[in-house]
């Protein structure tokens, strides 16, 4: 008689979780817990077998809200950064990061011609970028950190509440008598259980960004627009160093009257081939190109101020990687200052080198440019080209 009627007993408790289980057991809403209460699933699986007192919750200290929360001494955070960098040369800087990070314990996610992207220890992330920036100019920095301590505070606690779900439906599974009560809490075991690796898979996959730092680097990429807070009025600065990339020279054109007065000794090897009052052409047979041109200056415009806004526009919006930067003494007087870079077109790389020479009228802008081998055999007599160059 007394085993019968537990065994009824056992049915109705059975009936209870059976009710309550025909939602399914989602993972936001099913798992949460604040200590020293009943489970929210309480109201879903509603029989006596599943209810926990609060001294059975004080007792398991899985799902109780620890005393001394362990996260309270460090935040956990994700970062995540991008970074857009000038350099030389594309393939060598983007073999060098990815050196410099496997040393560090990182490793790569993903890389193109121009960029990589890396996976990098936490400990380790600001020396790395440090390392990276000194490869070439930084243009564009971006350096985002995520807290989720919270959310995985969050997700461990949930995850404790399903698996002492998961083990109330276990004992209830070992103590059902009829097949059809065995059938159901074995269905809903298997809900359960399936929340519990989907809690374990967010918690991992957290736990390596937390650990792995993302850094992307592009490298020659010029700084984004919206990133550009003012436009220089002056638009031939920004048509600076186009030659090498799209401008086709001026058509030959000599004029008698102004023949012999081209402000610079032309180096051997180079025939004039464009000159009026404002612009001066040459080039070699290996096409190695020169072009000087002669601007209006305005009140305040020195040296230093003409040199530094070029720089920047060079480096940010054309993409040159400075290799040199000088200032030379001009045989007649005066002086100019001198930048050196190149960059690659396709599969060829060339050289680039301008200087830059102020009056109080006028502002002088030698550019010279051309296949890198040829560029680079030329480079000393373009520059003492450079240094005769008669200021007016």
């Amino acid at each position: 008689m007394v085993r019968k009627a537990a065994t009824a007993m056992t049915g109705i408790w059975i009936a209870f979780i059976l009710v309550g289980c025909s939602g399914s057991l989602a993972v936001e809403q099913d798992y949460r817990v604040s200590s020293g209460t009943t489970l929210p699933v309480e109201s879903e699986f509603a029989g006596p077998a599943l209810r926990m007192s609060k001294a059975e919750l004080a007792s398991n200290s899985a799902v109780e809200a620890p005393a001394e929360n362990p996260f309270a001494l460090q935040r956990l955070v994700i970062y995540n950064g991008v970074i857009h960098v000038v350099v030389d040369r594309i393939a060598d800087s983007i073999e060098q990061v990815k050196t410099d990070v496997e040393a560090v314990g990182g490793y790569m996610q993903a890389m193109t011609g121009t960029s990589i992207t890396v996976k990098i220890p936490a400990a380790k992330f600001e020396a790395l970028i440090t390392r990276i920036e000194s490869l070439g100019e930084v243009t564009h920095k971006d350096i985002k950190g995520t807290d989720v301590t919270e959310e995985m505070r969050d997700l461990k606690i949930r995850l404790a509440n399903a698996e002492t779900v998961r083990d109330r439906l276990t004992a209830l599974l070992d103590k059902a008598e009829k097949v059809e009560d065995a059938i159901k809490i074995e269905k809903e075991l298997e809900r359960v259980t399936e929340t519990i690796e989907l809690l374990k898979g967010k918690i991992a996959a957290m736990e390596n960004q937390i650990a792995f730092s993302t850094l992307t680097v592009r490298f020659n990429s010029p700084v984004p627009q919206h990133s550009i807070t003012s436009i220089t009025p002056f638009g031939w600065v920004h048509e600076l160093g186009s030659g090498i990339v799209r401008r086709a020279p001026d058509s030959p054109y000599e004029n008698r009257a102004i023949w012999q007065t081209t402000p610079f000794d032309l180096p051997a090897g180079y025939i004039k081939f464009y000159v009026d009052h404002y612009h001066t052409q040459a080039m070699s047979a290996a096409q190695v190109m020169i072009d000087l041109g002669k601007r209006d200056n305005y009140q305040g415009g020195s040296l230093p101020f003409w040199s530094e806004l070029i720089r920047r526009v060079l480096v940010e919006e054309k993409a040159f990687a400075i290799r040199d930067q000088k200032t030379v003494d001009l045989h007649k007087g005066g002086r100019a200052t001198l930048f050196v870079t190149g960059r690659q077109i396709g599969q060829k790389r060339y050289g680039y080198l301008i200087a830059l020479a102020v009056t109080k009228k006028n502002v002088y802008v030698f550019e010279c440019w051309g296949p890198e081998k040829e560029f680079t055999a030329d480079q000393s007599k373009l520059e003492a080209a450079i240094k005769t160059l008669r200021l007016q």
